[in-house]
């Protein structure tokens, strides 16, 4: 029952990001391509860019259709009428798919944190220089809030520099 949870929420992710994405190309490939220079490479690297965004979006989505999916057709195969005659409660049906669900919420958490994060970043700066070649990070921030105590502070720069001062 897990695995056929598994089995069709990711089944259905991949066939929703698929849709997803080529209707987002189709509306981002003419802003992509118009720059100067830029070829089928940097529409692929917009993919790659993007598509950790629409999976965090969709992946709530294709959990609770699985779910939908994987119980809908349980139910039509009398597999649950037949595990509830051989003796197991509601809470022991339903055991595999809280088991595959906290393990998708566990993968989904990592996959937000790692990959989606910095993939935004990337995409967000590369959408600033209007998709052109991104600028040389030299370690200079903007818009840095500091803590200074109980105080908080806006910082407009931090230039590069300021983290090999001599103290």
């Amino acid at each position: 029952m897990g695995r056929m949870f598994l089995v069709r929420t990711f089944g259905l992710l991949a066939a929703l990001l698929l849709i997803l994405q080529t209707l987002d190309l189709l509306s981002e490939s003419g802003s992509i391509l118009a720059h100067p220079g830029n070829t089928q490479a940097q529409v692929w690297t917009y993919v790659t860019l993007r598509a950790p965004q629409i999976i965090a979006f969709l992946l709530p989505f294709s959990v609770l259709l699985g779910t939908i999916l994987t119980l809908i057709t349980m139910n039509q195969n009398s597999e649950v009428i037949a595990l509830k005659a051989a003796g197991l409660s509601a809470h022991q049906v339903l055991a595999p798919l809280l088991v595959a669900s906290l393990g998708v919420a566990a993968v989904s958490f990592v996959f937000n944190e790692r990959i989606v994060t910095r993939a935004t970043a990337t995409l967000d700066q590369w959408k600033d220089v209007d998709y052109g070649a991104l600028p040389i990070d030299r370690g200079e921030r903007t818009n840095v809030w500091v803590r200074d105590g109980d105080d908080l502070i806006a910082v407009q720069q931090v230039p590069a520099s300021s983290s090999r001062w001599a103290g």
